[in-house]
C-alpha cells in the first residue's frame, strides 16, 4: 500500500483551469444552496434507486468480484487504526467479498487529513455510504479498495465499474477519485489511471497517467469533460486491455487513450478526500454496487 502523500502533485496547466473553474460548484444546481443542509447524515437515511449488480457475461472479460453491499456494517466497522498493517480486512460482504482501507495514519493527498474510516464509513440499505463531514475539526474522508484475487487487490488489465450518486448536489469541499494505482508504487513510470476523479459537485472527467520511461505527474491524457453531475445515479467504468485504457459514464465514452497503456500490476482505490477548496456542506457519496473484472485475452 503506498501512503497517498504520494500522489500530491502538479496537474497539466488544463486540467488546472478545469479543476478552478468548478471552484465553490459553478456547475451546481440553482437549487444547491438550499440543500446544503440535505446531507443524509451518519446513517445515509433511506436510500433509495437502488440495483442489483449485473451479471451478464462480457465478452473479453471474466467476473472475478461483485459486492452489492447487502452485509450491513455500522459506522466504526471499517476501522483500521494499525499503520503498519493496511492490509487488515476491514469489511467482508455477503458473497465473501473482502475489502480494505487506508489506515488512519495515511494523509490525504492536498490538505494532508487523515483518512478516517472509522468515523466515515458503512454499510446499509444495500450502499456503501462515504459520510463525508469535519472529524476532529478537520475534513475526513475514507480510501477503500476490494481484495479481488486471493489475498491481492491488484491484477493487469481489469474492466472496474460502480453505481455512484451523492445525496445532494451542493458537497463542496471534497473530491472523488476512484484509481487504479501500480501495486509496485512505481509511479510515474508505470502510469496511473483516475476515473472519475474531481470534485463531488462535477463536471466528470478523469485522466490516464502514461505508463512510460520519462514519465512525469503532466505526462497524460484529459478525458472528455461531462457537465453533468453525481446528483442522480451513475454508472462509471474503467476498461484497461494491452491496447486501450477507456473511460466510460452509463453509455458514454469519455476516453480511448492507446499511448502508454499500464502492463504491470494496479490496484482499485475508491478515494474520497478534502479538497483545495472551502467546504460549504458535507454529505454522503453512495456506491451502489461495484464489479471487477478481469481481460480474457479479447
Amino acid at each position: 500500500m503506498r501512503l497517498p502523500t504520494q500522489r500530491s502533485r502538479r496537474r497539466s496547466t488544463a486540467a488546472a483551469a478545469l479543476v478552478a473553474a468548478t471552484v465553490l460548484g459553478i456547475f451546481l444546481p440553482s437549487t444547491a444552496q438550499a440543500q446544503l443542509t440535505g446531507s443524509a447524515g451518519s446513517s445515509g437515511g433511506g436510500v433509495s434507486g437502488t440495483q442489483a449488480a449485473p451479471r451478464a457475461a462480457l465478452p473479453g472479460w471474466r467476473e472475478i468480484f461483485v459486492d452489492d453491499f447487502t452485509t450491513d456494517a455500522p459506522i466504526g466497522t471499517f476501522a483500521n487504526d494499525e499503520c503498519n498493517n493496511p492490509g487488515k480486512i476491514v469489511y467482508t460482504g455477503t458473497e465473501n467479498t473482502r475489502w480494505r482501507t487506508y489506515p488512519e495514519c495515511y494523509l490525504d493527498t492536498y490538505n494532508k487529513n487523515p483518512y478516517r474510516a472509522d468515523e466515515v464509513v458503512s454499510a446499509h440499505d444495500g450502499v456503501l455510504d462515504y459520510y463525508l463531514h469535519d472529524v476532529d475539526g478537520r475534513r475526513a474522508g475514507a480510501n477503500m479498495s476490494p481484495v479481488i484475487n486471493g489475498s491481492s487487490q491488484a491484477q493487469v488489465y481489469g474492466r472496474y465499474s460502480a453505481r455512484i450518486k451523492v445525496s445532494h448536489p451542493a458537497i463542496t469541499g471534497y473530491r472523488l477519485a476512484m484509481l487504479l494505482w501500480p501495486d509496485s508504487e512505481g509511479w510515474p513510470e508505470e502510469g496511473e489511471i483516475n476515473f472519475p476523479e474531481g470534485p463531488l459537485t462535477g463536471p466528470i472527467y478523469g485522466f490516464h497517467h502514461y505508463a512510460e520511461d520519462g514519465a512525469d505527474a503532466n505526462s497524460q491524457a484529459l478525458s472528455d469533460v461531462d457537465t453533468s453531475t453525481y446528483a442522480d445515479w451513475r454508472v462509471v467504468t474503467i476498461e484497461w486491455t494491452p491496447s486501450v485504457v477507456r473511460f466510460m459514464l452509463d453509455d458514454k465514452v469519455l476516453l480511448e487513450s492507446t499511448r502508454g497503456i499500464p502492463d504491470t500490476a494496479m490496484r482499485w482505490q475508491l478515494q474520497l478526500e478534502s479538497s483545495l477548496y472551502p467546504a460549504l456542506g458535507g454529505g454522503n457519496f453512495l456506491v451502489d454496487w461495484v464489479t471487477v473484472h478481469a481481460w480474457d485475452g479479447a
